[in-house]
Protein backbone atom coordinates (compact mmCIF):
# COMPACT_ATOMS: atom_id res chain seq x y z
CA UNK A 1 0.00 0.00 0.00
CA UNK A 2 2.81 2.42 0.80
CA UNK A 3 4.34 1.97 -2.63
CA UNK A 4 0.99 2.24 -4.42
CA UNK A 5 0.00 5.48 -2.69
CA UNK A 6 3.39 6.99 -1.95
CA UNK A 7 2.76 6.80 1.80
CA UNK A 8 5.71 6.89 4.20
CA UNK A 9 3.99 4.71 6.81
CA UNK A 10 1.02 2.42 7.33
CA UNK A 11 0.11 0.03 10.09
CA UNK A 12 -2.54 -2.21 11.59
CA UNK A 13 -3.09 -2.06 15.34
CA UNK A 14 -5.62 -2.93 18.03
CA UNK A 15 -7.87 -0.61 19.98
CA UNK A 16 -5.41 -0.87 22.87
CA UNK A 17 -2.47 0.30 20.78
CA UNK A 18 -0.87 -3.08 20.09
CA UNK A 19 1.02 -2.95 16.80
CA UNK A 20 0.04 -5.92 14.58
CA UNK A 21 1.87 -5.03 11.36
CA UNK A 22 3.66 -1.98 10.01
CA UNK A 23 5.60 -0.64 7.07
CA UNK A 24 7.72 2.45 7.61
CA UNK A 25 9.60 3.82 10.58
CA UNK A 26 9.18 1.34 13.47
CA UNK A 27 9.46 3.75 16.40
CA UNK A 28 6.95 6.14 14.91
CA UNK A 29 4.65 3.20 14.05
CA UNK A 30 4.62 2.18 17.70
CA UNK A 31 3.74 5.72 18.77
CA UNK A 32 0.93 5.88 16.20
CA UNK A 33 -0.39 2.52 17.36
CA UNK A 34 -0.59 3.85 20.90
CA UNK A 35 -2.31 7.02 19.72
CA UNK A 36 -4.92 4.93 17.93
CA UNK A 37 -6.47 3.96 21.26
CA UNK A 38 -7.60 7.60 21.49
CA UNK A 39 -9.29 7.29 18.10
CA UNK A 40 -11.05 4.16 19.34
CA UNK A 41 -12.36 6.15 22.30
CA UNK A 42 -13.64 8.85 19.93
CA UNK A 43 -15.36 6.25 17.72
CA UNK A 44 -16.98 4.53 20.73
CA UNK A 45 -18.21 7.85 22.16
CA UNK A 46 -19.47 9.05 18.78
CA UNK A 47 -21.52 5.87 18.42
CA UNK A 48 -22.80 5.97 21.99
CA UNK A 49 -23.43 9.71 22.38
CA UNK A 50 -24.17 10.87 18.83
CA UNK A 51 -25.53 7.76 17.13
CA UNK A 52 -22.65 7.68 14.62
CA UNK A 53 -22.24 3.90 14.61
CA UNK A 54 -20.70 3.48 11.14
CA UNK A 55 -17.66 5.76 11.21
CA UNK A 56 -15.41 4.70 8.35
CA UNK A 57 -12.56 7.12 8.97
CA UNK A 58 -11.06 9.56 11.43
CA UNK A 59 -8.16 11.81 10.56
CA UNK A 60 -5.78 14.45 11.77
CA UNK A 61 -4.66 17.03 9.25
CA UNK A 62 -1.54 19.17 9.40
CA UNK A 63 -0.98 21.79 6.68
CA UNK A 64 2.76 21.10 6.63
CA UNK A 65 2.99 17.32 7.13
CA UNK A 66 -0.23 16.00 5.63
CA UNK A 67 -2.84 13.71 7.10
CA UNK A 68 -2.97 10.81 9.52
CA UNK A 69 -5.89 8.59 8.49
CA UNK A 70 -7.33 6.05 10.94
CA UNK A 71 -9.84 3.53 9.53
CA UNK A 72 -11.63 1.17 11.89
CA UNK A 73 -11.42 -2.31 10.36
CA UNK A 74 -13.73 -3.95 12.87
CA UNK A 75 -16.51 -2.72 15.09
CA UNK A 76 -18.15 -5.82 16.50
CA UNK A 77 -15.08 -7.96 17.04
CA UNK A 78 -12.49 -8.34 19.74
CA UNK A 79 -9.95 -6.92 19.47
CA UNK A 80 -11.07 -3.93 17.43
CA UNK A 81 -8.57 -3.33 14.64
CA UNK A 82 -7.53 -0.15 12.86
CA UNK A 83 -5.66 0.65 9.66
CA UNK A 84 -3.53 3.78 10.12
CA UNK A 85 -1.88 5.56 7.20
CA UNK A 86 0.33 8.64 7.06
CA UNK A 87 -0.69 10.50 3.89
CA UNK A 88 1.59 13.27 2.57
CA UNK A 89 0.05 16.57 1.48
CA UNK A 90 -1.77 16.54 -1.85
CA UNK A 91 -2.03 12.73 -2.01
CA UNK A 92 -5.24 10.76 -2.25
CA UNK A 93 -5.99 7.87 0.09
CA UNK A 94 -9.69 6.91 0.12
CA UNK A 95 -9.58 4.30 -2.64
CA UNK A 96 -6.31 2.75 -1.45
CA UNK A 97 -7.36 2.53 2.19
CA UNK A 98 -10.78 1.13 1.26
CA UNK A 99 -9.24 -1.62 -0.89
CA UNK A 100 -6.63 -2.51 1.72
CA UNK A 101 -9.19 -2.41 4.56
CA UNK A 102 -11.47 -4.89 2.75
CA UNK A 103 -8.55 -7.20 1.99
CA UNK A 104 -7.21 -7.11 5.54
CA UNK A 105 -10.62 -7.76 7.02
CA UNK A 106 -11.15 -10.78 4.78
CA UNK A 107 -7.86 -12.22 6.03
CA UNK A 108 -8.24 -11.29 9.70
CA UNK A 109 -11.97 -11.85 10.33
CA UNK A 110 -11.61 -15.62 11.00
CA UNK A 111 -9.09 -14.82 13.74
CA UNK A 112 -11.37 -12.39 15.58
CA UNK A 113 -14.01 -13.06 18.21
CA UNK A 114 -17.45 -11.56 17.68
CA UNK A 115 -18.57 -9.36 20.58
CA UNK A 116 -22.25 -9.23 19.65
CA UNK A 117 -24.65 -12.15 20.10
CA UNK A 118 -25.37 -14.18 16.99
CA UNK A 119 -28.80 -13.60 15.40
CA UNK A 120 -31.12 -16.58 15.50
Amino acid sequence: MNAAGGYPMSLVCTDRGLLIASEGELVRSEVLAGLTSLFDDIAVRAARDLGLADIDELSLSDARVGRLVVRPLTRDHNPRLFLVVQVPRHRSWRRNTAIVARGLLAILRPLLTATTPAKE
